[in-house]
């Protein structure tokens, strides 16, 4: 019974979450970027400590480098009190990131690439990002609005394939009675 509830509940919070997305596209867009701030803070954060964990021999700079940058941008995000300046700025700040976060896999590639594994896999990566920071730049306004749009399919297609969970569960209960 409870695990029906949360199923439901669960499913109509990601659907709301996702028509919300949609009506008012900019303030989600300040609550997407709370988020992208701490999960880029933690995730930084856990790379800078396994960087301390690893032996020395297979440590680089371009790692740490990486890392730093991960919970600087992180922390911008979540201190940054001025609101309609982040909701502007953030896809600007999120391509210039992106862009950067390319042209370091590049030289971390160029530097470590005889002790790296799956190096080959960090080029088209680089590129990738390369591309992808190069494009929202250019149009940052566009990037926001698809940004969010997609947030609210996501959203939504998740609500509802959670209501499909809870359907079959259901019908399992039944016809287990």
């Amino acid at each position: 019974m409870l695990s029906s509830i949360v199923l439901i509940l669960g499913s109509l919070l990601f659907i709301g979450a996702g028509i919300f997305c949609i009506l008012q596209p900019e303030i989600s867009l300040l609550i997407v970027g709370w988020y992208i701030g701490f999960v880029l803070v933690l995730g930084g954060a856990l790379q800078i400590i396994r960087f301390f964990q690893i032996d020395p021999g297979y440590r680089s700079f371009w790692h740490l480098l990486i890392a730093l940058l991960d919970v600087v941008f992180g922390i911008w995000m979540l201190v940054s009190m001025v609101f309609t300046l982040v909701a502007y700025m953030l896809p600007l700040m999120f391509a210039i990131y992106i862009l950067l976060r390319g042209i370091l896999m590049i030289v971390l590639r160029k530097k470590k690439e005889k002790e790296m594994k799956h190096s080959s896999l960090y080029m088209p990566v680089a590129i990738i990002e390369i591309l992808i920071g190069a494009a929202l730049v250019l149009r940052p306004d566009a990037a926001s609005i698809i940004f969010m749009y997609c947030v609210a399919l996501a959203l939504i297609w998740t609500g509802i394939s959670t209501f499909m969970i809870w359907r079959q569960s259901e019908a399992a209960d039944d016809s287990e009675s």
